[in-house]
C-alpha cells in the first residue's frame, strides 16, 4: 500500500479495499433504507447536500459488523499516516456510506464542524476531526469527483482507493454532481489523541 501525495496534505492511497469487499458493501447499502444526508448535525439541506447516507454506527448487528470490517481495512491506512505525519491518528469516527444518484452532489464544505460552532462542540465534548477519509467503492459512474478548490486538486474516484486530507478550513472540498450511474463512497474521520 502506497501513499501518493496529490498535494502536500491531500493523500491518495489505492488498493485499500478489495473489490469483493466493495461489492459486498454496495449490496448491504442497497438492502437498507438510507436517509437524506445531513449537514452540520442532523440538518438536511438538499441545496447543499443531496446524497443519501447509511451510518454504520450503533448497535444493529449487520451495520456494526460492516463498520468493523471497514475499520479493519483502514488499519493499514492509519499506520501509513502515522509514518507519513509522525503522529498517530488512532481514534476513528464510525463510518458512513454515501450513495449519489445522477445529479446528486455535496457543495463546498469543511468537515471539522458538526454543530453551529466549535464552541458548541467543545461544550458537548465533541472532539475535533483531524483527518478526513473518503473511500470509493465503485467506478461505474461519471462525474462525482472530489474537488479541493484551494489546492486545485480534482480526485477521480477509483474503486478500493481512499483520499485522506486535513478536515480543516484549509481544505474545503466538494463532491461534484454525478452525471450518470450511481456513486458509492464511504467517509470517516480520524482523531489525534494528545
Amino acid at each position: 500500500m502506497d501513499v501518493i501525495p496529490l498535494d502536500r496534505d491531500i493523500l491518495w492511497i489505492p488498493g485499500v479495499f478489495d473489490p469483493a469487499i466493495c461489492q459486498h458493501i454496495i449490496e448491504i447499502v442497497n438492502s437498507r433504507e438510507l436517509l437524506a444526508a445531513g449537514i452540520l448535525l442532523d440538518t438536511v439541506d438538499t441545496q447543499i447536500r443531496s446524497s443519501d447516507i447509511l451510518n454504520l454506527g450503533g448497535v444493529q448487528p449487520l451495520l456494526k459488523s460492516t463498520n468493523e470490517l471497514l475499520v479493519t481495512c483502514l488499519l493499514p491506512v492509519q499506520k501509513l499516516l502515522h509514518r507519513y505525519y509522525g503522529i498517530g491518528f488512532y481514534d476513528m469516527e464510525s463510518i458512513s456510506i454515501l450513495r449519489y444518484q445522477p445529479g446528486q452532489f455535496y457543495q463546498r464544505h469543511v468537515d471539522n464542524v458538526l454543530l453551529s460552532s466549535r464552541r458548541a462542540e467543545v461544550a458537548q465534548g465533541i472532539p475535533t476531526r483531524d483527518l478526513g477519509i473518503v473511500g470509493y467503492l465503485n467506478g461505474d459512474f461519471t462525474g462525482g469527483e472530489t474537488y479541493f478548490d484551494r489546492q486545485n486538486v480534482t480526485v477521480k474516484p477509483e474503486p478500493g482507493a481512499v483520499v485522506v486530507f486535513p478536515a480543516y478550513y484549509t481544505h474545503p472540498h466538494q463532491s461534484l454532481p454525478v452525471q450518470s450511474g450511481v456513486k458509492y463512497a464511504l467517509t470517516t474521520w480520524l482523531f489525534h489523541r494528545h
